[in-house]
């Protein structure tokens, strides 16, 4: 019965809500493939990337607070398997500069 309740009051998903979860995901995606794995591949200890590296590579336009709160997440630190060291730079600007610990 709590499921059908749930369903019925369940508030719809905005197409833009799905659109920006998606991006999210592809930011992460992009700062794993071309930073994470690339230097575990090269045996490191760390990755230094900044939202502007990830902006640029993804050719996005003025979306830097995405950038940042998706490198921010938590979320990609359990999919990278990496751990946040040192975190510079304002909260959502293109100067923000993450160091990662990259864990085995």
């Amino acid at each position: 019965m709590w499921s059908f309740l749930s369903k019925l009051f369940r508030k719809p998903e905005s197409k833009i809500e799905k659109q920006q979860f998606s991006q999210a995901d592809e930011i992460r995606k992009y700062a794993k493939t071309h930073y994470v794995i690339p230097a575990r591949q090269k045996h490191q200890k760390r990755v230094v990337f900044t939202a502007s590296d990830i902006h640029h590579g993804l050719k996005l336009s003025g979306r830097y607070p995405l950038v940042c709160s998706s490198i921010d997440s938590r979320k990609f630190k359990d999919f990278s398997r990496v751990e946040l060291i040192k975190r510079e730079g304002p909260n959502q600007g293109a100067s923000a500069r993450w160091t990662f610990k990259i864990l085995e």
